[in-house]
């Protein structure tokens, strides 16, 4: 269920990311490719427990337990793509691209307040999700307690009778330890298409 007005979040009390805060984090994501040393099966179980839940917390619209997964430096990302010929070296993704969402902790809470507000119609009837994760890859970093993984996704989405909508893509996430679980503290999300024909994206990946 949404998160209750009384109990929303205070997206107030998490600043935003400046710009220079948010490219570098763009630049971060890009740079990882999993050539980090593979975390052992222990950690990459409760690593897979972690997404799972986070899977099932989206699907049951449960956004204040999802909210609570969020680290307060939270950076999510997912640029538009942009076709290129193979002999055209520029990259199809850069730090300073276009992005359909390009978020900080504080932004997720002012949609999580929207979704929350009973004044969305295209979320009423609401949306049923279905969330798939798999090929999960995990990866220690530099840093002590977090870790780079690797993902991807199949969201199947339906609204009343004859509205659906399928999407599938990769993530690339960093993710750090804390008591009794992970916080996300990077997500880029990637989906193959250039121009995304769904009729909108009020959703979470």
């Amino acid at each position: 269920m949404s998160i209750a007005a009384e109990t929303r979040p205070d997206y107030s009390t998490y600043p935003r990311l400046s710009m220079a805060e948010a490219r570098a984090a763009a630049q971060h994501l890009l740079a990882m490719h999993g050539d980090g040393a593979e975390v052992d099966d222990d950690t990459l179980s409760r690593i897979e427990r972690f997404y799972n839940r986070e899977a099932r917390l989206l699907d049951e619209e449960r956004f204040d337990e999802w909210y609570a997964l969020l680290a307060d430096d939270l950076f999510y990302w997912m640029p538009l793509r942009e076709n290129r010929f193979r002999r055209d070296s520029r990259p199809e993704i850069a730090a300073d691209n276009m992005a359909l969402f390009d978020e900080s902790k504080a932004d997720i809470a002012i949609r999580l307040g929207r979704l929350s507000s009973g004044l969305v119609w295209t979320e009423d009837p609401p949306t049923r999700h279905v969330y798939i994760i798999s090929n999960v890859e995990a990866f220690v970093t530099g840093r002590s307690g977090e870790y780079e993984v690797h993902s991807t996704f199949t969201q199947y989405r339906n609204r009343s009778e004859h509205d659906t909508a399928t999407l599938h893509g990769r993530r690339r996430d960093l993710i750090r330890a804390v008591e009794g679980g992970f916080h996300l503290v990077r997500r880029l999300v990637l989906l193959p298409q250039s121009v995304v024909l769904t009729k909108n994206l009020s959703a979470f990946f």
